[in-house]
Formats: C-alpha cells, structure tokens, sequence
C-alpha cells in the first residue's frame, strides 16, 4: 500500500473512532469502501491539535454597495484510496434546513461536482448575492451529501482530532451550512451627532458614507470615549465632501438615492441643490 493511501485510510480511521472513552462500539471500516464528509478545520493548537466544523458565517455589514456578490465553499473530504479517475459526488439542497430562497439569493452547479484523479478533496463554492432581505435577518443554505455508486457518506466525527477531548462536540459530516446577514444598526454616534451633519439614519446612507470615506464598523465604535475617525470635530469636514460628491453626482444627472428612491439629501447648510433632477 502506498503512503498516501495509508495516510487517508488512517486519517479515516482516527475520524470514525473519536468517542470518548468509554465502552461504546467502533464502526467498522472496510478497506474498498470510499466514505465522504464535509469538513473545514476551524483552529489548530500549539500542541497539533486541530478542531473542525461544517457552517461558516458572513456578513455583507461594512461592505460598499460594489460588493454585490461573494464565494464561499465546503469542502469534501474522502477516507478510502485515492483513484487515478474523477468520481462524481451527489449534493443536494438540505431544504428543511435552508431558509435562503434560491431565486436571487444564490448561485450553484451540483451537476459538475467530482473529487478528481488524484485528488482526497474537492470544493462544493456557492455564490451569495447581496438581496435586499439580508437586512431583515440571518439567511441560510444548507447543502447536504446523498451516497451514490462511488462513495457513501460519514455521518458524523469528533469535532476534534485530540484524543484526550471528551468533550468536544459531534460533528455532521453530512451536511454544511452557510449563513448571510447583512443587519444594520444605528451607531450611537449618529444618534448624537452626526445626524446633524449627514441628516436621518437610513442603511442606504449608512452603506453609502461608509463606502465613500473608507470607514469601517470599527470606526463607529468608541474607543476610550471617542470613536477613532469620527469625531464631532471632523464632521464638518465630512459634511462637507459628502456634500461635494453628491452635488457632483446630481449634477451628472446621476443622483445618489437614499432608502426612499429620492435623491439623497443632507440638512442645511450641506444641502445639496438637485433643482436640476427629474425626482
């Protein structure tokens, strides 16, 4: 046996025997069978150790209106030998566990998926595009691996290759999840004074500003008693290029919309003059 194969059988050994330590039963594992899970190694100790997981978080909060859509993937992981030709693998959309609408919230091939020649792993990529709804909650997709001619699946594993954790969580190698938001908050910064400058809160503003002056969330939160970049000493400044940019922008008959579809506007004197637009 070469060592590459004894390396993935092993490695498929150790992760169908992670229990604890006491009297339960060890599946067995038959040296032709090829087993598939999903797996993502989340942290790795000083001392080797390694945890894993199958869900992954992101949010498009921070992100300018540019961003309009991101890849993420889970990975598939084989214990078994490693083949010199392409083996199809079986996704499915896990549609009780999936809250995510698949009409404009998110692209995907389950036709094409293989672990390739060669090959103990393959990337199953999603891409998430940015709707409105995101605002309002947490979105979810869940994919889910079905046993086909080549492989069946591993249910589940320790969430941690340390022997000595008795602790550590049962993982689901059968299913991965992801889950986008994009919830806004008000800064209280805004609520104080900002909003004097820049007028009412809106996420279309806030995504807006943000985007124009390079601030990140970080920079909304206060540090010591006063935030790192917007402070009501430089607001004025602020007002003042924002308001800059979006006479320029009405001016190009362009005009940048708030929440409401109308052009966006600041308080006086920052007003900006869109006598000019067709509202």
């Amino acid at each position: 046996m070469s060592t590459l194969k004894k390396f993935i059988l092993y490695s498929a050994l150790a992760a169908i025997s992670f229990t604890s330590c006491d009297q339960e039963g060890i599946d067995t594992f038959e040296l032709n069978e090829s087993r598939i899970y999903f797996q993502e190694q989340n942290y790795t100790g000083s001392d080797g150790s390694a945890g894993y997981t199958t869900s992954m978080n992101f949010s498009y909060v921070g992100y300018s209106n540019a961003y309009q859509s991101v890849v993420f993937g889970g990975t598939v992981k084989i214990m078994g030998e490693v083949k010199d030709y392409d083996r199809p693998i079986k996704v499915v959309i896990d549609e009780e566990n999936t809250t995510m609408p698949a009409e404009g919230s998110y692209e995907i091939n389950l036709d094409t998926l293989r672990i390739k020649a060669g090959e103990n792993s393959c990337k199953v990529n999603v891409r998430f595009l940015r709707p409105k709804r995101l605002n309002e909650g947490e979105d979810t997709l869940t994919l889910k691996l079905i046993p086909n001619e080549h492989f069946q699946v591993l249910e589940e594993y320790k969430a941690s290759n340390n022997w000595q954790n008795t602790t550590a969580q049962k993982v689901d190698g059968t299913r991965y999840q992801f889950r986008i938001s994009e919830v806004y908050s008000q800064p209280g910064a805004w609520g104080q004074y900002v909003g004097t400058y820049f007028g009412a809160w809106t996420i279309t503003k806030f995504v807006y500003v943000n985007s124009f002056f390079g601030f990140s969330n970080d920079d909304w939160t206060y540090h010591n008693g006063a935030s790192s970049k917007i402070t009501q000493a430089r607001m004025p400044f602020f007002a003042k290029e924002l308001q800059k940019e979006l006479q320029k922008m009405a001016n190009a008959g362009t005009p940048v919309r708030d929440e409401d579809g109308l052009p966006m506007q600041l308080p006086s004197p920052y007003s900006v003059n869109y006598d000019a637009v067709n509202q």
